[in-house]
């Protein structure tokens, strides 16, 4: 894989049962010097603080402000890893609700607790970092006065002996809080040392549980040397439960999805083989056609290198596509038999025969439909679709024909063969149709594909796309495909911390064609934490009395491909042109802006530019969801900037990191602090 995706000591920090949690009483130390100030190189950041520096000047008259309510951090940072164990938080007024103290260097959540006011005092036993990150949840905007360090001497003691004791029982260390704005101590989180699990590509193993996943369950969600039957978990039932359980539940309006998944039992694991006897594609369709409970997966040694699959092949028997093409079945599965017969170079091979040969309109290759209650996981493999992929249920002229609930599509890589306006065979790599529902499309990546990425037709409800990356897409997610399709209205879709991406190679062919994120028409779409790089114009378009909400996007633009003399020009063509279609219904913004960046999406913010188009009425679409998706969006709700673009960018696609849905996932500051990754 290109990317690792390591398990943080935060992950299992986060997951101690708050029940055992007990805090002691601290006694009499000596603090010593106050590291913020004196420690090497010292310094500050913030993501929604501003003028951070107030928290380490020895002022409890000066404050830092913050700008938001929500998962707001400010940090404290030296040149090199300090020692300290000891942290006193001071407070303008009594806004914070509740807090964590996070070691930037690994992730581990050191503390947490509820309330600072005037003085906050923890004490976290010993601590090496080179930075420490604070952060809240507040009523209002807080502001922080000091965020003092200590390596402290002295004892602490408590009246009880009991330590906080994690979910699955084994201690860890404990930490004690004080505060004397109020005689209520918080409860405390604390953490080992992070167990790194390795990547596909590492052949060591975790030794340790996770929110009360085994070591086993870990190792075979996460290691691409460990395959399928290879650990202690061998029944289908067991084995599915913890692919489950790692990829973790969807939020939005598809929160529901459990896909191949049966909580009650009898949930089957389907292991895709080559050189069985039967093909690839065969098998997969075999396996994704019955409405019974199957969790599809690709053999580990089987697909270790990437492996074209071409569901389009299943028709290559068919006597019309033969005709079509005028080649034997043999050089229709393997396309480039053909264009070697044609005299087709290879470097135009994939589009002659894909969008020319193929592109006939008596050609009967159609999408295989997936049934309900399905799961396809690329995790561990270097499988690939080729071309086309799947349909969700199915449809005839606006009617549905087929139904399909409760499909979950993830960890996916799509290979299109690039774009054909109107092909005949219709190759959208997933169309959920059909009146299907309870749909999650998650950590999927889909590169220069046809029509579509994930089209929406047909009355399909209950649909969450996330952390998926779109690159090179022309047409990426189409919902409703007709103005007189009156069952259109029933669409609901959420789409979050989906990156979507022009390269710079291809900006002036598409800039001006990327568009329909979302075309809709009648339904309503939910759209948050977005990024779309190099988007140009007419984004999404609206019609027929649909709905879009959109919340803390965020578009940009590589300075180069600035096409107006004057920047502020520039700018304003940019913000008058990228969402503008939306007078066919209603359309509300909030907290979505445009910036310029250089080819590593580092923001210039300077140019930072906000959007006050709007049509109609979009009421607050979270509210249709449950309490438990409402908390979990509101803890990892970012604002549009720096930290949102550098987050997708680690963390959508199949080689992203694991994402926030996951137990296996670390926090925020986790992931930024790994590096930053491309976002192209």
């Amino acid at each position: 894989m290109s990317s690792s995706q390591r398990i943080s000591a935060w992950a299992l920090g986060s997951l101690l049962s708050a029940s055992a949690l007990l805090s002691l009483p601290l006694h009499a130390q000596t603090l010593g010097a106050n590291l913020a100030l004196t420690g090497p190189s010292a310094g500050a950041d913030g993501s929604g603080f501003s003028n951070t520096k107030l928290v380490r000047d020895g002022n409890t008259g000066t404050a830092s402000p913050a700008s938001g309510t929500s998962n707001q951090r400010v940090s404290v940072k030296w040149g090199s890893a300090i020692s300290f164990n000891t942290v006193i938080l001071r407070e303008q007024g009594t806004r914070i609700t509740s807090w964590q103290l996070v070691n930037n260097d690994n992730g581990t959540l050191l503390a947490s607790g509820t309330g600072i006011g005037a003085e906050r005092i923890v004490s976290l036993g010993n601590v090496s970092s080179k930075k420490i990150n604070l952060i809240v949840n507040a009523t209002a905007a807080p502001s922080l006065a000091e965020f003092e360090v200590y390596n402290a001497t002295g004892v602490i003691s408590s009246s009880s002996s009991s330590q906080a004791v994690s979910s699955s029982s084994q201690p860890v260390s404990s930490s004690s809080v004080r505060s004397s704005s109020s005689s209520s101590s918080s409860s405390v989180v604390v953490s080992s040392p992070p167990s790194s699990v390795s990547s596909s590509r590492s052949s060591s193993s975790a030794q340790s549980s996770v929110g009360g996943l085994s070591a086993a369950c870990i190792s075979l969600a996460t290691n691409s040397n460990v395959n399928w039957r290879d650990t202690s978990l061998q029944s289908d039932q067991e084995i599915v439960e913890c692919l489950s359980r790692t990829l973790g539940k969807p939020v939005g309006y598809g929160e529901n999805a459990l896909g191949g998944y049966n909580p009650s039992g009898g949930s089957k694991l389907t292991i895709i083989r080559k050189n069985t006897g039967v093909s690839v594609e065969q098998q997969i369709l075999n396996a994704i056609t019955d409405n019974n409970h199957n969790w599809i997966v690709f053999d580990k040694v089987d697909f270790a290198q990437p492996s074209e699959i071409g569901m389009y092949r299943l028709g290559c028997n068919n006597a019309t596509v033969q005709s079509i093409l005028g080649a034997t079945e043999a050089e229709c599965v393997n396309y480039t038999q053909w264009c070697s017969k044609n005299n087709i170079s290879s470097a135009a091979c994939v589009n002659e025969f894909f969008n020319k040969a193929m592109n006939k309109s008596n050609n009967p290759i159609r999408n295989p439909v997936i049934g309900s209650n399905k799961t396809i996981d690329g995790r561990g493999s270097e499988a690939y679709f080729l071309f086309s992929g799947f349909a969700i249920g199915k449809d005839s002229t606006g009617t549905p024909t087929q139904t399909a609930n409760n499909v979950i599509l993830t960890h996916l890589r799509f290979q299109g063969a690039g774009h054909t306006e109107d092909h005949y065979v219709d190759p959208d790599m997933i169309r959920s149709t059909g009146a299907s529902r309870d749909i999650w499309i998650h950590k999927n990546t889909f590169d220069t594909t046809g029509d579509s990425a994930f089209d929406v037709k047909v009355g399909a409800y209950n649909i969450t796309m996330s952390f998926n990356k779109i690159v090179d897409v022309k047409r990426a997610t189409l919902h409703s495909s007709s103005d007189s399709h009156t069952i259109d209205s029933q669409i609901r879709t959420t789409m979050h911390h989906n990156l979507f991406v022009t390269r710079d190679a291809s900006y002036s062919a598409l800039g001006n064609t990327l568009r329909r994120v979302p075309l809709i028409r009648r339904g309503t779409s939910h759209m948050f934490n977005n990024a779309f790089i190099n988007y140009r114009k007419d984004l999404l378009s609206i019609r027929v009395g649909a709905s879009v909400l959109q919340e803390d996007n965020m578009f940009v633009v590589n300075r180069i491909h600035q096409e107006k003399s004057s920047l502020a020009a520039a700018l304003a063509e940019l913000q008058s042109n990228l969402i503008r279609d939306v007078n066919g219904g209603n359309y509300r913004g909030e907290g979505n802006f445009l910036w310029f960046s250089d080819g590593a999406c580092n923001l210039d913010q300077t140019t930072k530019t906000g959007f006050t188009v709007s049509s109609g009425t979009v009421a607050n679409l979270s509210n249709n969801y449950t309490a438990a998706s409402r908390t979990t969006i509101n803890n990892w709700r970012f604002a549009a900037g720096q930290d949102l673009v550098d987050y997708l960018s680690a963390t959508a696609g199949k080689y992203g990191q694991y994402a926030f849905n996951s137990p296996l996932s670390g926090d925020r500051y986790y992931v930024l602090g790994l590096g930053k990754v491309s976002c192209l």
